[in-house]
């Protein structure tokens, strides 16, 4: 796939979960991206899809067929207040990245977060990792501090550092809205 490829940003379905499953599970195994250390299991993607599409939106990226990448939202805390505030992820298959994919996964979901009543979204981003920061900043993200050591993966001990984009909200909110189709 070259730069000129048209990438689709789409809705995820329940045909994808597969391919969304290889993405991420890529990067459970090769990285410290995603703290956790076992591959998803199909099923349990399918629940996670299933459960939270209706408030938060999951997105893939299609291009030349495949899925390129995914980015969805999902609850910062369970606790009713912070229902004002979401917590993104976004992943790039291995073989389409460096293609601006990500940016175009954010670029809606983002814009659907806004749409939607949220007032920030919160990204939480293993360090090192100079790929997704520099993505973050681009997109108004802001550090706010760094855990130290919260992780140990492959050996080594990883900080987290926590990244905030606010949308600005003021006063007393309106419940968010689902997402939009």
């Amino acid at each position: 796939m070259s730069s000129t490829d048209v990438v689709a940003v789409r809705f995820a379905q329940a045909e994808d979960v597969p391919a969304i499953c290889a993405i991420v599970n890529h990067y459970i195994a090769e990285s410290s991206s995603n703290f956790r250390t076992e591959p998803y299991p199909v099923e349990e993607w399918a629940e996670q899809l299933a459960a939270g599409r209706e408030r938060y939106p999951y997105l893939v990226a299609g291009a030349a067929g495949a899925v390129a990448g995914v980015a969805y939202a999902s609850p910062w805390r369970p606790k009713q207040a912070y229902a004002w505030t979401a917590e993104s992820t976004v992943y790039v298959s291995p073989a389409h990245q460096g293609l601006g994919i990500g940016s175009k996964l954010y670029t809606e979901l983002l814009a659907r977060l806004e749409k939607q009543g949220f007032r920030s979204v919160i990204a939480q981003i293993t360090q090192p990792n100079p790929g997704s920061e520099a993505l973050h900043r681009r997109f108004g993200f802001e550090l706010l501090g760094t855990i130290r050591d919260a992780g140990f993966k492959h050996g080594d001990w990883h900080g987290v550092g926590i990244w905030q984009r606010d949308f600005g909200l003021a006063g007393v909110p309106e419940p968010t809205r689902p997402v939009e189709r």
